[in-house]
């Protein structure tokens, strides 16, 4: 009998270290040793995303890599149909973005309460993100109260793992350990940049149709202010759809003075829609008097149908110039005025008509190039819409005749008006890099929180690419040798002695 039982047990023993790990429940014990920092280890319990009874999984953003508090706020438990696609093993269906915060997945787990400070846990995880970018994978470590890395790797096209061992003597609190997956903030953020300026047009759906998608896009550029370093907002015109409609002009108002109450600087020109009745709705709102008492506004041109603003960021002095629908030649003349007065200045130019759908420039487009853009060696770009595609043109030109090209003029065009609901908030972001010298471009929907209007892949280029511009810091200096001021006093009846 004894030997019968003898046999017995081994049999058990045998059976239990065979058993594969993901037929074990949380609560049995594999036999199998593993050796963790030269101590050997049994396998007691294992918890899996696919069982949600143990774990509780989160998502949020913070402005910070790695959150600086243990439960920041925001917080929000995933959805059943994030659940159902953990189980599924579907990280297609969990994406968590964010534009201007660090996206994270949080996972609280539930251990056994066997658990001693002497266990030892592995931690495993298996995600996606985007090409280049680091993701990181931290415990919350309740002796230090912070967030600590456990694993990081670079992503790559495919699915990718972070995995590593941290003792329950330092992780486990109240038996509950919690662990997050961090990604870096999106695309366009991931290389760093000094300041920004912010480029739309064409608003004239979401006047006229969606409302809430203009609202959405001004909040967005106010609420990001600081945390993308916004120093200036474009608005290449069409800002409404039917320009005798004063509803619309009314909203476009409101929205657009979230700006000023930002104090944010911008600048409209009006666009073909905008006329109505020979543009009286648009100069009434937004007209000179909308804009003459801001700092940065330097002229008004017929009541704002063009304009020029003086902006200086970090030291780099800009002149932005702008003329509004059917440009003619006194027009022409009055820009070439601006541009020769503020030559010390880098100068965009903004107009609605430029750029044709097909990338090249229009009638109009060829006009404004030969006579304001060549003549003027301090264009540096033109940014335009109307006609609903993007475009890129760049054209190199040689200021002084000596063979050898002084600079590149980059035009652009970007017109999203005949997507889904109006455009569905597409801007430009234009991300001012001093250390490289450059203006990276990038396209963004604050409305769907997405990068690319165009498929990247198929489209590559048309809605993100770098811009190579001098941004460096204008060095200012003043030197004084001699300063003296002389008062004359018409000579009366009293003597006047003239000293050496």
């Amino acid at each position: 009998m004894y030997k019968f039982n003898s046999v017995f047990f081994v049999i058990c023993i045998m059976i239990l270290i065979f058993i594969p790990t993901h037929l074990v429940k949380s609560n049995t014990i594999d036999l199998v040793s593993v050796e963790i920092n030269g101590k050997n280890f049994y396998h007691a319990h294992q918890y899996t995303s696919a069982k949600k009874n143990h774990i509780l999984v989160s998502e949020n953003a913070t402005s910070t890599e790695p959150p600086k508090t243990f439960a920041p706020k925001g917080e929000k438990e995933f959805s059943t149909k994030k659940y159902f696609a953990l189980k599924e093993n579907d990280s297609e269906s969990n994406k968590t973005k964010s534009v201007t915060k660090f996206p994270y997945h949080r996972f609280d787990v539930k251990v056994n309460n066997d658990i001693q400070p002497s266990d030892n846990i592995t931690v495993h995880w298996e995600g996606k993100s985007l090409p280049g970018r680091q993701v990181t994978m931290y415990g919350w470590n309740v002796a230090k109260q912070k967030w600590l890395e456990i694993d990081r790797k670079l992503a790559g096209k495919y699915q990718f793992d972070l995995n590593g061992t941290v003792s329950a003597g330092e992780y486990v609190k109240d038996k509950k350990i919690s662990v997050i997956v961090q990604d870096q903030v999106g695309s366009s953020q991931s290389k760093s940049y000094d300041y920004s300026f912010v480029w739309m047009s064409d608003t004239q759906y979401y006047a006229q149709d969606h409302p809430a998608v203009f609202k959405t896009l001004t909040e967005w550029i106010s609420q990001n202010k600081a945390v993308m370093k916004i120093k200036y907002v474009f608005h290449t015109g069409d800002i409404v759809n039917k320009g005798g409609d004063e509803r619309q002009w009314k909203r476009a108002d409101s929205y657009m003075n979230t700006l000023d109450v930002a104090k944010i600087p911008y600048g409209v020109l009006p666009g073909n829609h905008d006329k109505g009745d020979d543009f009286k709705q648009y100069e009434r709102y937004f007209g000179e008097n909308r804009f003459y008492e801001k700092y940065y506004y330097g002229e008004s041109y017929q009541n704002n149908h063009g304009h020029y603003d003086l902006i200086s960021a970090n030291g780099k002095d800009y002149v932005f110039l702008y003329m509004g629908w059917d440009i003619e030649e006194k027009d022409i003349e009055w820009m070439n005025k601006v541009l020769k007065r503020y030559s010390d200045r880098t100068a965009i130019l903004a107009f609605h008509e430029y750029l044709e759908k097909n990338g090249k420039r229009s009638q109009q487009g060829n006009e404004i190039f030969e006579k304001v853009v060549v003549p003027n060696k301090n264009v540096v770009a033109v940014l335009c819409g109307h006609y609903h595609n993007s475009e890129l043109l760049v054209d190199e030109i040689d200021d002084n005749f000596d063979g050898i090209f002084d600079r590149k003029v980059y035009q652009l065009l970007a017109d999203y008006q005949k997507g889904p609901k109006g455009g569905n908030g597409f801007i430009r972001l234009l991300h001012i890099d001093e250390e490289t010298n450059s203006i990276d471009v990038q396209t963004y929907s604050p409305h769907l929180d997405q990068y690319f209007y165009y498929d990247p892949d198929k489209y590559p280029g048309k809605d993100a690419f770098s811009m190579d511009i001098d941004v460096k810091r204008t060095e200012k200096m003043i030197a004084t040798s001699y300063f003296e001021i002389n008062v004359y006093k018409k000579i009366r009846d009293e003597k006047v002695v003239f000293s050496p």
